[in-house]
């Protein structure tokens, strides 16, 4: 009689322990999946300027062409509203926002151009009138007027189109070159 029961009971153990098993590897494969699922996902983290106007967004490599709009009038005012005393500045903020390469190329051309702005005295402004965002491509073409001064005289006024170029690195946008539309290879940051 005790050995029948011992029996059933063992053999209930080994149910239970069957659809415990069965249970942990169901467990186990959900936990491997999700994981898996949340490795390849992008998160969308919205981004907040200090003074909000509109709301952004990053997405893995990917940014809200408002985003690129607004760094876009940044960069640009950054390398083309310029004079003597603010050109060190402006190209200290260029390189923070640059990758290695871009940086090394902007500090080897602030020295050519500091030289420059000092034997003439010479400014240059950028008024932005227009702005088109190519997101896929993160670029922005910025249309306006760009303004040569030497001394407090404008010498030169003419219409302008620029194209900001943006590099992304693992959610990060980097500043990679503006250039002139129409122009060369002429950079012009």
């Amino acid at each position: 009689m005790k050995f029948n029961f011992a029996t059933k009971r063992m053999t209930n153990f080994e149910y239970q322990r069957n659809i415990l098993l069965g249970l942990t590897a169901a467990l186990l494969a959900l936990l491997l999946i999700m994981s898996l699922c949340l490795l390849f996902r992008s998160e969308r983290v919205i981004l907040l300027p200090p003074e909000v106007r509109r709301e952004f967004w990053a997405e893995g490599n990917r940014f809200s062409p408002e985003y690129l709009e607004e760094m876009a009038v940044y960069f640009l005012h950054l390398a083309l509203d310029i004079n003597q005393t603010t050109l060190p500045y402006n190209t200290e903020i260029l390189t923070r926002y640059s990758d290695v390469e871009t940086g090394n190329y902007l500090r080897n051309k602030y020295e050519k151009d500091i030289k420059k702005l000092k034997q003439n005295d010479a400014s240059t402004t950028f008024e932005v009138k227009e702005v088109t965002v190519y997101p896929d491509r993160n670029t922005v073409h910025a249309e306006g007027v760009l303004s040569n001064y030497v001394g407090s005289k404008r010498i030169r006024e003419s219409h302008e189109v620029y194209e900001v170029s943006f590099k992304t690195y693992r959610g990060r946008l980097f500043f990679k070159e503006i250039k002139r539309v129409g122009a060369e290879n002429e950079s012009e940051e």
